[in-house]
C-alpha cells in the first residue's frame, strides 16, 4: 500500500489514460501524436525513490504503455545517481536517498531519441490535520480537513480484516487523494460530485500528506481542470496540462516533504 497507486501523485495520469473518479461525463477528446510522459516525486522519505516513463495513450481507459531502455540521472549539482529499470515503464534509483530542503534537483531523461530534464526543489509541509470519520448509508466514511497550505493527501484504505466485506466491495484495498489548493475557481466550486468510498469498522487509513510548489499546485490545478472538475456547470475551454520538461516531453517531476499517519477505525 505504500506504492504509489494513484497517478495523480501526482495524478497526471489519470488525464491521459485513466478514468477520474466521477460521475460519467462526455469528454471530446482531441486526438494528437503520442509522446514520453514522466512521473516522478521524490521526497524527504529515505528510501528507493520511483519513477514511472510511459507513451502517452491515444484514447481514455487505455492500458499504459512502459518505456524500456531510458537512460535516467539525478543530480543535485554535487552529487549525481542513475535510476535502473526493473520492469518497462518503472525505474527505480540506484541507492536510497532523501530529499532535502535547500537543494535544487535536475532529472535527466532521455528516451526514443529524446533528451529532456526538469527541475524541482522542496518545500515546507505543515502537520497533518485532525479528521473525521462519519456514518454513511450503514457503514462509514472520511471526511478530509483541508487545511490552509497548499497540499495534497492521499488515503489508503484496507479493509482486508473484514473478509465479508472484501467480498462485497470486490477488493480488500481502495485508495483516493484529496487536494488544497489557493486558487479560486468556478469549476472547482461547481465540480460533479465525487464518489464516496464507504468503509466498515475494522479498516486501516493511511494518510500522505505531500507539500506542493505553487509550479505543482499550478500543474495540479490545471490537470483538475481537465479531470476531476470537468463535466461541471463552468467547464473552462480544453487545453494542454503543463510540463516542466523540456524537449517535447511530458509529465512532472516534483520534489515534496511527506507526513504520514495510519489510523485503526474499531
Amino acid at each position: 500500500m505504500q506504492n504509489r497507486s494513484l497517478y495523480i501523485r501526482t495524478g497526471f495520469f489519470l488525464l491521459l489514460f485513466t478514468v477520474s473518479c466521477e460521475k460519467m461525463t462526455t469528454w471530446d477528446i482531441q486526438p494528437s501524436g503520442r509522446f514520453p510522459v514522466v512521473d516522478c516525486i521524490i521526497t524527504n522519505e529515505l528510501k528507493v525513490q520511483e519513477l514511472r516513463l510511459y507513451r502517452s495513450a491515444e484514447g481514455l481507459n487505455q492500458h499504459p504503455e512502459g518505456i524500456s531502455g531510458a537512460v535516467i540521472t539525478l543530480s543535485d549539482s554535487i552529487n549525481t545517481l542513475s535510476f535502473s529499470e526493473v520492469e518497462p515503464g518503472r525505474y527505480m534509483s540506484a541507492v536510497p536517498f532523501m530529499a532535502s530542503a535547500g537543494n535544487k534537483y535536475t532529472l535527466s531523461v532521455t528516451c526514443q531519441g529524446i533528451s529532456a530534464a526538469a527541475h524541482a526543489e522542496l518545500v515546507a509541509i505543515t502537520p497533518l490535520e485532525s479528521f473525521e470519520i462519519v456514518p454513511y448509508d450503514s457503514l462509514f466514511r472520511f471526511v478530509y480537513p483541508s487545511g490552509n497550505q497548499p497540499s495534497m493527501t492521499e488515503v489508503f484504505y484496507n479493509w482486508s480484516a473484514v473478509p465479508g466485506y472484501c467480498e462485497a466491495y470486490g477488493s480488500c484495498h481502495a485508495s483516493e487523494a484529496f487536494y488544497t489548493l489557493d486558487n479560486i475557481d468556478v469549476s472547482k466550486m461547481f465540480a460533479p460530485d465525487r464518489i464516496i468510498i464507504p468503509f466498515p469498522r475494522g479498516t486501516q487509513i493511511i494518510r500522505r500528506k505531500y507539500s506542493l510548489s505553487q509550479d505543482h499546485q499550478r500543474f495540479i490545478r490545471s490537470l483538475l481542470l481537465e479531470t476531476d472538475w470537468r463535466g461541471g456547470l463552468f467547464d473552462v475551454e480544453q487545453g494542454n496540462v503543463p510540463t516542466n520538461f523540456s524537449s517535447g516531453m511530458r509529465g512532472w517531476f516534483a520534489a515534496c516533504m511527506v507526513l504520514s499517519d495510519t489510523t485503526y477505525f474499531e
